[in-house]
């Protein structure tokens, strides 16, 4: 059996696209065609609940919470407080309302692990979501020191989102951490995205209703799950990954 890998690319609020997308890829292909999911910024929400099986309450989060005010805050800006409330959702994806079942994270076939940047160093590594502290995992690969100032301090390390890391080392890094693998599929939020120029299948968005990453508008968000749904659907069919289950 070629060994597989899925790679999820971040985008804050266009990680819809990505919600839609994995709806897509878990009817058609199933969390286990994989042996490893990676994961990059909010990227990282999106695997934990694909992995978990939770497609509805992932699909639901980005449909009902997360618009508006709920979890960007542009205003705070001019508070000094963060703008992207990363707690807000981290606290929501334990409550009755989102809740991440992490012992059925846990026990999912493929591996999960995520990108983070070390903030000293600038040198990306990779976290194992199911052997460490998984919400502040999910904290520190979606930091973005601009937007979300917090410390997140791991074993005695500050780290944040890996878009901080070096650009040629990052793309470098994935370059490295894919090669074992076959066969790689990846969900990219960006029409074009130099640090996934080695793979060759990537489901990127034919159209982005969203106006950009940072835009919170719930008719916007709910299109751009619709849009990943049909360009995961389209692409699956044309580059026939069926025929490969």
């Amino acid at each position: 059996m070629p060994k597989r890998a899925l790679i999820l690319k971040g985008g804050t609020m266009r990680g819809a696209f990505t919600v839609g997308a994995l709806k897509t890829v878990h009817r058609l292909l199933g969390v286990n065609h994989f042996d490893a999911i990676f994961a990059t910024s909010v990227g990282v929400f999106e695997q934990a609940f694909f992995a978990s099986e939770q497609i509805f309450f992932m699909e639901n989060t980005w449909r009902e919470y997360v618009h508006g005010n709920k979890l960007i805050k542009l205003t705070n800006f001019f508070k000094r407080k963060p703008i992207l409330d990363l707690d807000y959702l981290v606290e929501l994806f334990q409550s009755e309302k989102s809740m991440l079942d992490i012992q059925k994270m846990k026990n999912a076939r493929p591996q999960l692990l995520t990108f983070v940047t070390d903030y000293e160093t600038r040198e990306p590594t990779l976290m194992d979501l199911k052997n460490g502290p998984v919400f502040d995992i999910m904290r520190a690969t979606s930091a973005i020191p601009m937007i979300y100032p917090k410390k997140v301090v791991l074993n005695g390390r500050r780290y944040v989102d890996s878009w901080m890391a070096d650009e040629s080392k990052f793309h470098k890094f994935i370059k490295e951490t894919l090669k074992d693998y076959d066969e790689v599929l990846a969900i990219s939020t960006y029409e074009e995205d130099k640090g996934l120029s080695e793979v060759k299948h990537i489901i990127k968005p034919s159209v982005m209703p969203l106006w950009g990453v940072l835009d919170t508008n719930q008719y916007r968000l709910i299109k751009t799950i619709e849009q990943g749904e049909k360009d995961a659907e389209k692409f699956i069919i044309e580059n026939n990954l069926l025929n490969n289950k």
